[in-house]
């Protein structure tokens, strides 16, 4: 089986680490966009405050995957670009 494809160093590695701190990049990211929202709002109840972040936490996660996987499948065809 012959192939062309050869893996990067490192890319599995950081991959992972992408994905750690793009996942607290986007939860955080959906908590203080929440806040800032409730905040316009004039929304003072904590259970509901509470509530919304949450789902808009939950809300920014596929957010983050998305990103990362992007700029990976962007350096990934660079890569492959580069060595034509």
């Amino acid at each position: 089986m012959t192939s062309d494809r050869r893996k990067r160093p490192g890319s599995r590695l950081l991959l992972g680490i992408a994905l750690v701190f793009g996942t607290l990049g986007s939860v955080y990211a959906g908590a203080l966009l929440a806040d800032f929202a409730l905040d316009l709002l004039g929304v003072a109840s904590p259970p509901v405050r509470l509530g919304v972040k949450v789902i808009a936490m939950a809300a920014a996660l596929p957010a983050g995957f998305y990103l990362v996987e992007r700029a990976f499948l962007a350096r990934s065809s660079a890569s492959v670009a580069s060595r034509k």
